[in-house]
């Protein structure tokens, strides 16, 4: 089609933009608070297996993205692809929030506070960590020590009898830079058919006293059975100490592996189909909002992810790693759904013409991808922005829960929430105010724009985020997502006029190798992204389990919170400063265009 699109194929193709986006922001969104916070499992393990398995899918993406622009099919060259996408992304992202009852139960973590003064811990932090799918527990997570009290204890007890003698053992584990000397007895507890329905008590004694300017050590404690210790300082080093750990990590990511290979056979071929849906440079964006506005209406929803897993936890009788099972298996027929309708309905613009062209190979394909100079800027600018907005994502996590909300996991939920519906709300009101741009100004312009905004909230944070005030967190995150709401309108827009800058160029219609690579630089910054934040976190002192963590470990979390998308945004200005196709540029390349495909449209009819 040319010119403007008909509203029904606008919303047909845009409502593909709900199940991409919910899909991606759910995993993004609930693997840290339920597979680290909640399960104890390491943030460097969880950051090392989620970039594996992006930086493998990516280099997939190219291969995905060639054979959707040659595929050759009564049904086109992408619907295909996207109809079998959808049901395998389904299926996968389903299956990730049912791997730890797949798995051996992990390591039970009770993190000890060394105070200056004695701390009231809140009741709500301290009921909402409840084990469920555990066949054995402890009795607290969280043990105080203080001038007064020099000692602690916790008990240890089984759901289940076991076959025979079981032995357990405590290690303690370093977290934060200054180390605390425990005395624990026993170090090491037995479990046998007779015993295992008395829970074994553990005390903890220290002489540590805490020196003048700190206000609070930490450190944890691992409890497992000893048949689980695993003995590797090289996978210790990955926060990989059990062998229930490693089982953890190779399912989790393969179970990403998979997903991700399936998100890409939806999504290219999908991003593909919107390129080339229209050739009008207004138009182009418009669409684009559709595919946004689709995709705020599933950001409503992630925003309460968290709090729906425990409230149906609760339901269920246990805590939110057995209600995200329930939460999953919902998003995922909401993803079935959105995701297979643009499939279909929307038909191809460049089907029948691209038949009688040759095919181009993989090689020739990304050697005149990688040679666009435009292509190159908008690649370099993306990436930053994927850089600095989703290294912000998973520290958000944590700076909500322990510094905002002081360990109160439901209160952060309903703030998350609420915090979700304000920025949406603002993010649809944006819209009409981006298409009217769209049709004066270059989307350059707009770029620029949403980018100064997104970084002046961001920044702003470091003055909103404070437990004085738990909701003031709302304002930093919101106008940040506003911001960065008017790249995402114009990032694809920007894509369909480098396509026809290449069509002019080569002769071809290549938006599948433009979208996978496009698909390739926000995975390989998401792989980054997921080994980098969980190094940072690591290093930041987060173990797992915890129900608060110390000022030194939030200092570091709030900074890297601030600098890391500041720096990343500015980079984005920096790499499309000379960005060279305005809106005069694009003009002059589709009458070129037009002139060349009149013969073709001639030689079709006759």
């Amino acid at each position: 089609m040319t010119g403007k699109l008909p509203v029904k194929t606008k919303l047909g193709w845009g409502v593909g933009g709900f199940g991409e986006n919910i899909a991606n922001s759910a995993i993004l969104s609930l693997v840290f608070p339920i597979f680290n916070v909640a399960l104890g499992f390491s943030t460097l393990a969880i950051g090392l297996a989620m970039a594996v398995s992006r930086i493998a899918d990516a280099v997939i993406d190219p291969i995905i993205g060639n054979l959707t622009d040659n595929s050759r099919s009564r049904w086109g060259r992408r619907r295909p692809w996207m109809f079998v996408g959808s049901i395998l992304m389904t299926l996968f992202f389903s299956a990730v929030w049912f791997l730890p009852s797949l798995v051996p139960q992990l390591p039970k973590l009770v993190t000890v506070h060394l105070q200056s003064h004695a701390v009231t811990q809140s009741a709500k932090s301290a009921a909402a960590l409840n084990d469920s799918l555990s066949w054995y527990v402890v009795s607290s997570k969280d043990i105080r020590l203080g001038p007064d009290a020099t000692d602690g204890s916790f008990s240890v007890a089984l759901r289940q009898a076991p076959e025979t003698a079981m032995a357990f053992t405590i290690e303690q584990v370093a977290n934060g830079s200054i180390p605390l000397r425990l005395t624990v007895s026993p170090a090491q507890l037995t479990f046998t058919p007779e015993n295992w329905q008395t829970a074994q008590s553990v005390r903890i004694t220290t002489a540590e006293t805490i020196a003048a300017g700190t206000t609070e050590i930490t450190t944890s404690l691992r409890i497992l059975p000893a048949v689980d210790v695993l003995d590797s300082p090289l996978l210790h080093r990955i926060g990989i100490s059990s062998w229930s750990a490693l089982w953890m990590f190779v399912a989790f990511a393969l179970l990403c592996l998979f997903f991700y290979f399936s998100f890409s056979v939806f999504v290219i071929p999908y991003s593909g189909l919107g390129i080339e849906l229209t050739d009008d440079y207004a138009e182009r964006t418009n669409l684009q909002i559709y595919r946004l506005v689709a995709s705020f209406c599933a950001s409503l929803l992630v925003g309460y992810l968290y709090l729906w897993s425990q409230m149906a936890g609760a339901w269920l009788g246990g805590d939110e790693v057995l209600g995200v099972r329930l939460v999953g298996l919902g998003i995922g027929l909401l993803v079935l759904i959105s995701t297979m309708l643009p499939a279909l309905l929307c038909r191809e613009r460049f089907a029948d013409i691209e038949k009688k062209k040759h095919h181009l190979s993989l090689l020739k394909a990304i050697s005149l991808t990688a040679t666009n100079r435009s292509f190159r800027m908008l690649m370099g600018s993306v990436f930053s922005v994927f850089m600095g907005l989703f290294f912000a994502l998973p520290f958000m996590t944590y700076i909500g829960i322990y510094h905002v909300c002081l360990g109160d996991k439901m209160l952060a939920a309903e703030i998350g929430g609420v915090m979700t519906i304000v920025q949406v709300t603002g993010q649809f009101l944006a819209m009409p105010l981006i298409s009217w741009a769209s049709e004066r100004v270059d989307k350059k312009t707009i770029l620029f724009t949403g980018l100064s905004i997104s970084i002046i909230g961001y920044a702003s944070s470091w003055w909103l985020f404070t437990p004085a005030n738990p909701w003031l967190q709302i304002i930093p995150v919101v106008v940040a997502a506003w911001g960065l709401c008017a790249c995402w309108a114009v990032n694809g827009s920007f894509a369909a006029d480098i396509c026809d800058e290449d069509e002019l160029n080569t002769g071809h219609r290549r938006e599948g190798v433009y979208s996978a690579v496009f698909a390739l630089v926000y995975k390989t910054a998401i792989g980054i992204v997921a080994l980098g934040s969980g190094v940072l976190l690591a290093w930041a002192g987060i173990v797992g389990q915890e129900t608060m963590l110390g000022e030194e470990v939030l200092l570091k979390v709030r900074i890297a919170y601030l600098a890391i998308p500041v720096g990343f945004l500015s980079l984005a200005v920096l790499s499309m400063w000379f960005y060279p196709l305005t809106r005069e540029r694009v003009a002059e390349i589709q009458l070129e265009l037009r002139a060349q495909q009149k013969p073709e449209v001639l030689t079709t009819e006759n």
